[in-house]
């Protein structure tokens, strides 16, 4: 058995990992959905209220 699996696993990794892709593109924002209507079963219960 070799030292090297008692270095530090910090040592396999880069120090500094370069970004192989340019600054990455925000993904468009989605339209805002319509909120759900509420279950039929609570709509009159705040109607009667």
């Amino acid at each position: 058995m070799s030292g090297l699996t008692l270095v530090n696993p910090t040592d396999s990794l880069p120090a500094d990992p370069v970004p192989t892709d340019p600054v990455p593109v925000p993904e468009p924002i989605p339209r805002p959905q319509p909120l759900p209507d509420p279950p039929p079963n609570e709509e009159p219960i705040k109607m009667s209220r």
